[in-house]
């Protein structure tokens, strides 16, 4: 039966690592539901391998090689429809691929974590139309990601839905669920043992200056240096799968007795939770993720387009802090490690705006539609 046990295909991109996490969280949920028919697919890297390789590294090196370039395609497409003639270019890529993948698989639902081609019109193994889910994985609306065939949209808040409803998607269409996160980012945390696992010191302030699951934060040396002025804090440096940075900073800050230096932490959720403060960039899903533990957050220089519109939302809220200099960011570390009241202020905004178990609203309202979409009550 559909309902009981749905085939599921989630696509995702590789720009970045918070799409996949997104669809490994859907996942993680649908499987401890039994429903193991779910399956991943990088559809871009599938349909067209070499152009994706490219044009990733040009994505994964925007921080260094063009932030400004960057930041101008997003804000110059952000409000393109999906049926410009530049966006109907950009949709046929891996279209093909995608309906060869949909007639094998014959799914009952398509579920987005990036905009990527939309086909409508089809029919699941159960003779039922084929349901289309879109989770938007950031706090800022680019119009790629609206097309009229999507039959439900998940957004992080309320304002969201709004840009949404704004652009001409009904309302009932749009649920504020949050950003589905793995279920590791709801479970209590010993913080004497990850302490302990880490070599870190237990009684002094945790600072996490986490360089993305990439390494592509820039300047990340320089603000170590600057940090290490405050003489009260443990600072430990996550480089990602970025291995020249991790040696950079090895040969900088090894010998420092108050800085642990790691490569790609799978389990970053245990350093989140020990931690008092955490510099980062803006990723939507990192955000998302210290919006969960409660942890105050820092963004140094957020690159322009959907990271530096994540932080101007989360930092009007109150929710956290943007740095643009280095004795700035030591600044605003300062007040939120030493003054209790900087921080429980944060804590407070981040209370309010993080949907708690995002990955079990979606997929329940997911299997909901389905059912009723079997029963014939949909059209």
């Amino acid at each position: 039966m559909t309902e009981a046990n749905p085939n599921i295909l989630i696509l995702y991109a590789s720009y970045g690592d918070g799409h996949l996490q997104v669809a490994k969280a859907l996942q993680q949920r649908f499987a401890r539901l039994g429903i193991e028919r779910v399956k991943l697919v990088d559809l871009l890297a599938e349909a067209h391998p070499f152009m994706n390789a490219v044009t990733r590294y040009v994505y994964l090196k925007s921080s260094t090689l063009g932030p400004d370039l960057y930041g101008w395609s997003f804000y110059l497409t952000q409000h393109l429809k999906h049926d410009t003639a530049f966006t109907k270019w950009l949709n046929r890529f891996g279209t093909r691929k995608f309906k060869q993948m949909l007639q094998a698989e014959r799914p009952d639902a398509v579920i987005y974590t990036f905009p990527l081609p939309v086909v409508s019109g089809l029919t699941s193994r159960h003779g039922t139309a084929v349901r289309t889910y879109t989770i938007l994985t950031d706090f800022v609306l680019h119009q790629r990601w609206i097309h009229p065939d999507i039959d439900k949209y998940y957004v992080a808040t309320e304002q969201l839905k709004r840009q949404i409803t704004a652009s001409g998607v009904p309302e009932h269409r749009i649920e504020v669920s949050g950003i589905p996160l793995r279920s590791a980012f709801s479970e209590p945390i010993r913080r004497q043992d990850v302490c302990r696992k880490y070599g870190i010191e237990p009684s002094k302030p945790v600072v996490c200056l986490m360089a993305g699951a990439y390494g592509v934060l820039k300047h990340i040396s320089r603000m170590g240096h600057a940090l290490l002025g405050l003489d009260d804090i443990e600072l430990v440096f996550v480089c990602g799968r970025n291995k020249p940075l991790k040696e950079q900073i090895e040969a900088s800050f090894a010998r420092h007795p108050r800085v642990r230096i790691l490569g790609y932490v799978e389990h970053i959720h245990e350093l989140m939770a020990i931690s008092s403060c955490l510099i980062t960039k803006a990723g939507g899903i990192t955000l998302s993720e210290a919006l969960a533990m409660r942890l105050p957050v820092i963004v140094f220089r957020p690159l322009p387009g959907q990271e530096k519109e994540n932080a101007r939302f989360l930092g009007q809220q109150g929710a956290v802090e943007i740095a643009q200099r280095p004795d700035e960011l030591t600044s605003l570390v300062k007040r939120i490690v030493s003054l209790p009241g900087q921080a429980e202020r944060m804590k407070a905004v981040m209370e309010e705006l993080y949907s708690g178990n995002a990955a079990d609203s979606v997929v329940s309202d997911m299997l909901e539609g389905l059912s009723r979409t079997k029963s014939g009550l949909f059209g």
